[in-house]
């Protein structure tokens, strides 16, 4: 009697332990990947603006923006594994018994129609992807528009690309590059996502604010940011109701602006450097271009006061940030990713179940006031046999084709478990559901136990047996 009460006090015990999670999506799961990597950059914005270079935050950005549209989730099984062999995180599940419940996720598809939890679920994730879909053909539409228009009525501007050719002498990768008039066009502009052409206002240009312009220009053409805002943008309208998004892309802007501004001045003298503020500061009052992948010097007036900022700053201290930041920024950005993309645990890929019965009869049960063995089948015995396992509590427990009975085991949906090389056994699972009224029912389900990690599998519905008054 006493090793019977242990027994159970053990198995109480482990379910007060058992931490329920929901699965997501995988959209889901890489919003949240990337919406972490957000936060991180703004707990650490102090302390990396006064440390760290821009550049270092531009490339922070560029990976966190990387991170919304690569679906790390769906590598999840060898990533979980090399995790959990690096620091010992499986030990850690096994401890508490983490279980998920497999209804949240699965699709029933039955001859007569289709079963799915969490509808609202699929019904936000079908309207954000229509949405999204919508706003980008949107977008697609108003940029091949500004495109036409500038391109019809632009002409060479062969002193430009002299000056092109001067400014990337000495490149170790050639950067060639059009240069256009517009008469049309209020301010400079790099247009085209993977061969950027460099449009300027059709008026007479000073031989240094030419040369200020293309090379700023040019940098946004080596660096690809007009490729990067194209993703960028993809990202912002696919996620249009995450504020942490639209976050990310003024921040990108901002800093894909600092980074071009720095590239220009780092030889120019303090009057220079004052000629060219005050070519950005003309140029402000310009209309924007709109969230499109176009680059310009045009810009918000806060963000032109950040910028300006920026370039007094740099010219006033002369601070430059040697290998020991750059390895220190390297490490952060790789601790960043690291913790964020920790998220992936939380996606679990959607199961789906085929019956080849209609639901009524899959989802059939059989009333049993007493034990008594009146018309039932041999398998009803069978089964029956197995409710001698069951205690008073929700319990879940696996019935080997040997006879073994193995209680507390883990199903097929802790992604945790998913990563071990199962070996398997063939048997019966068998789940005792307290009604709260005093009834229960007992439902049973071909299934699968591993013998290493105790992961269980729930193959095919088998029988409910249900019982107005409890007997266990």
């Amino acid at each position: 009697m006493t090793k019977i009460l242990l027994m159970r006090c053990g198995r109480l015990l482990r379910r007060t332990l058992r931490k329920r999670r929901s699965s997501m999506s995988l959209l889901s799961t890489m919003s949240l990947t990337g919406s972490a990597l957000v936060v991180i950059y703004l707990l650490l914005y102090l302390l990396t603006k006064r440390y760290l270079p821009v550049l270092w935050h531009k490339v922070y950005l560029t990976v966190n923006i990387l991170l919304f549209v690569v679906p790390l989730a769906r590598f999840k099984t060898s990533y979980a594994e090399l995790i959990n062999k690096c620091f010992g995180f499986e030990t850690w599940y096994q401890e508490n018994n983490v279980v998920k419940n497999m209804m949240e996720y699965t699709v029933f598809v039955y001859r007569d129609g289709i079963y799915i939890s969490n509808v609202l679920m699929y019904i936000f994730a079908a309207i954000s992807i229509l949405l999204g879909i919508a706003g980008l053909g949107v977008r697609i539409k108003r940029y091949f528009t500004v495109y036409r228009n500038i391109m019809k009525g632009v002409e060479r501007f062969e002193k430009g690309e002299l000056v092109i050719n001067k400014l990337t002498n000495g490149y170790r990768i050639p950067v060639k590059s059009r240069v256009y008039l517009c008469a049309g066009l209020k301010t400079p502009i790099t247009i085209g996502i993977i061969r950027g052409k460099i449009i300027l206002p059709a008026v007479v240009w000073e031989e240094r604010r030419l040369e200020d312009v293309l090379c700023h220009e040019l940098v946004h053409i080596r660096v690809r940011d007009n490729l990067v805002k194209a993703i960028l943008t993809f990202v912002a309208l696919m996620n249009f109701y995450n504020p942490l998004v639209y976050y990310l892309l003024y921040r990108w802007e901002l800093v894909t602006e600092m980074y071009c501004d720095e590239k220009v001045i780092a030889n120019k003298s303090l009057p220079e450097t004052g000629d060219y503020i005050n070519l950005l500061i003309d140029f402000a009052e310009m209309q924007e271009m709109g969230k499109l992948p176009i680059a310009g010097l045009n810009m918000s007036e806060k963000q032109l006061k950040e910028r300006i900022e920026n370039m007094k700053r740099m010219k006033k201290t002369g601070k430059k940030f040697g290998k020991m930041s750059r390895l220190a920024g390297g490490v952060m950005i790789a601790l960043a990713v690291f913790v964020s993309s920790l998220t992936v645990y939380a996606y679990e890929e959607r199961q789906i179940r085929y019956f080849d019965r209609p639901y009524e009869k899959v989802d059939d049960f059989v009333w049993y006031d007493n034990w008594e063995e009146n018309g039932r089948t041999e398998l009803d015995i069978k089964y029956d046999a197995y409710e001698k396992y069951a205690d008073a509590e929700d319990i879940t427990f696996f019935v080997s084709e040997e006879g073994n009975v193995y209680y507390d085991v883990h199903m097929e949906t802790d992604q945790m478990y998913r990563s071990c090389s199962h070996s398997y056994i063939s048997g019966t699972i068998a789940k005792h559901i307290k009604d709260g009224k005093g009834g229960c029912k007992m439902e049973y389900y071909d299934g699968k136990r591993c013998t290493r990690c105790e992961n269980m599998v729930l193959g095919d519905f088998v029988k409910t047996s249900v019982y107005a008054v409890c007997p266990h």
